[in-house]
């Protein structure tokens, strides 16, 4: 389902890696060394959204961010300017209306999910972008009282290290990406989810479940077997991943940094581990 786009993201029999070694599957942060670099940077997988006390932070981490000059994420969260320049992006015109977008059923479906599990009138969300309503049920896919960003959370642990804060991508290119779904589709995306709700919950808790394992061969595996995420693989992963990999190696030729990406993004043939392969670099999991 499409909410999962923002979560880029019962124990799993593990999947049989397709596009890597065995050990691939092993880690959430791996090391970038040799192609001439004088000292080695870190990647490091997320999930857009989790339980607070469930945060995959250790002391490779803090040590890699000791190591390290700069950090990157998909956006940077901390360039005000920039996201006062999206929320304005965020309202429609005044003759949008998202209602339009569903069949009065499914509208009232959504509503009162809205109204009673969320606390918030749909109604007052009409000229918002389907992703902003759909960020908001997000938070509800995680079954706990504090989910957190855990880009947002690794951004505050590299501050207290001193790193320069980045991104790989501006903000305005991620709103472009799903202002290229239609907007009915997300729309009816929504109303799956709602319907479906303790699936959709299930699903999220596989993403879970293989994240905690740190199996990134198995978080693109389910990833990927989603049926809207198969239609807009390339829009949402293959193509970001290409064009992060300039970024990256530009960087780390200067001085080390540390990026951080939803682990959705590091695993399969166009993942950016093998893509950084492809230019020379050699990644390698940092086992604890």
């Amino acid at each position: 389902m499409l909410t999962t786009l923002l979560g880029l993201l019962t124990t799993f029999m593990p999947l049989a890696p397709k596009d890597a070694p065995k050990k691939d599957a092993s880690s959430l942060l791996w090391k970038i060394s040799g192609h001439g670099l004088s000292k080695p940077s870190y990647l490091f997988g997320t999930i857009h959204m989790i339980c607070s006390e469930d945060l995959p932070f250790s002391v490779a981490i803090i040590k890699a961010m000791k190591e390290t000059k700069a950090f990157y994420m998909e956006f940077n969260l901390d360039d005000t300017e920039a996201m006062n320049r999206i929320a304005g992006e965020m309202i429609m015109p005044p003759d949008y209306s998202f209602k339009s977008l569903l069949a009065p059923e499914d509208y009232t479906v959504l509503s009162d999910y809205f109204r009673d599990s969320v606390g918030v009138e749909l109604q007052t969300l009409d000229r918002m972008k389907p992703m902003v309503i759909m960020s908001m049920l997000m938070e509800k896919t995680v079954t706990c009282a504090n989910p957190v960003s855990c880009e947002s959370m690794l951004m505050l642990l590299a501050k207290e290290h001193g790193l320069t804060i980045h991104g790989l991508e501006k903000a305005e290119d991620q709103i472009a990406i799903f202002d290229s779904i239609p907007d009915k589709e997300e729309a009816a995306s929504l109303v799956k989810t709602v319907k479906a709700l303790a699936t959709s919950r299930q699903d999220y808790q596989q993403l879970l479940s293989a994240y905690y394992a740190a199996d990134i061969n198995q978080l693109f595996e389910l990833i990927t077997q989603e049926e809207d995420i198969v239609r807009y693989k390339t829009l949402m992963l293959d193509n970001r991943n290409r064009n992060w990999i300039p970024v990256i190696s530009k960087q780390i030729q200067q001085t080390p940094a540390f990026f951080a990406c939803g682990a959705g993004h590091l695993g399969g043939k166009d993942g950016i581990i093998a893509l950084l392969r492809k230019e020379g670099y050699k990644v390698e999991p940092v086992m604890e």
